[in-house]
């Protein structure tokens, strides 16, 4: 849509000073009668950056503040692993910890993206840019990567709601449903556990793969010994515990307590005393 301005100039006056002498003044009068077009103007789709994406994300569908939690009405529950231009999705199908999913993608940006778009593995990930106005997407083990197999969404962004939030614009539970995502601390314990027990199966290491440790929040015991309690509440203590210097996984924090899991030969967790951690930077 064009703006038409009608600029009207009339009795302009212009006083000068110079060396303690008045000039002449001038009066100049002028009747100016001009059409002015301002051309439509084009905003170009803010850029993103894979640095804004890198972390741990957990699926949900609305904050209740009053209700200090999460809610995830998705049909399946997600969690998303954001590497570099790698991506480690956990789909829980159904909500369900019994039954999960596991795709890896390699996520970037695209200037541009037609028809004959085809490349192979390394052609593609050279063509993949850090930043961008068009996210692409596309399952690895991919033969070749063309417009049959990369998804597109012009739609991404990263935002501060409740909590660090990303909408990727991309399709998960069905046509045209679209998932947010919040940041989290780390993992849930059945989901680290469950990675590690694939790597004793099938030894595929996803948890270093994915810079999992790296992306997690961790505390340190500071106190000689600390126990694990089921509820936050002195009467749920069990006979677990951790010593000085040992490190576990932060799951949240409250403010007497942190829910935490810590990786040995065994991934076990639960509840520690806020006042015997330090929260690792």
């Amino acid at each position: 849509m064009q703006l038409y301005f009608i600029i009207s100039l009339s009795f302009l006056f212009f006083a000068c000073k110079q060396s303690d002498s008045v000039k002449k003044e001038e009066v100049i009068s002028e009747s100016i009668a001009e059409e002015v077009i301002i051309e439509p103007v084009h905003q170009n789709k803010s850029k993103h950056s894979l640095d804004d994406f890198q972390g741990i994300w957990e699926s949900y569908s609305q904050y209740l503040e009053h209700e200090s939690h999460f809610k995830d009405y998705n049909k399946h529950k997600y969690y998303k692993i954001i590497s570099g231009n790698e991506v480690l999705d956990i789909i829980l199908v159904n909500g369900s910890k019994s039954n999960v999913q596991i795709d890896q993608y390699y996520i970037g940006f695209l200037d541009t993206f037609n028809n004959d778009f085809s490349k192979n593995k390394d052609e593609f990930l050279n063509t993949l840019q850090k930043s961008g106005s068009m996210l692409v997407r596309s399952k690895k083990g991919q033969k070749t990567y063309d417009k049959t197999n990369i998804e597109r969404s012009m739609e991404c962004q990263r935002y501060f709601d409740v909590a660090e939030v990303l909408d990727d614009g991309f399709v998960y539970d069905e046509k045209d449903k679209y998932v947010s995502f919040r940041l989290i601390s780390s993992l849930p314990i059945e989901i680290f556990d469950m990675l590690k027990t694939t790597l004793k199966k099938e030894n595929l290491d996803y948890i270093s793969g994915y810079g999992i440790d790296e992306k997690s929040k961790k505390v340190k015991i500071i106190v000689g010994k600390t126990f694990f309690h089921n509820e936050m509440s002195e009467t749920s203590k069990r006979k677990a515990f951790l010593v000085t210097g040992d490190i576990a996984y932060m799951e949240d924090v409250k403010e007497n307590w942190v829910k935490v899991y810590y990786d040995g030969k065994i991934v076990s967790g639960g509840y520690l005393k806020r006042s015997d951690i330090e929260i690792l930077e």
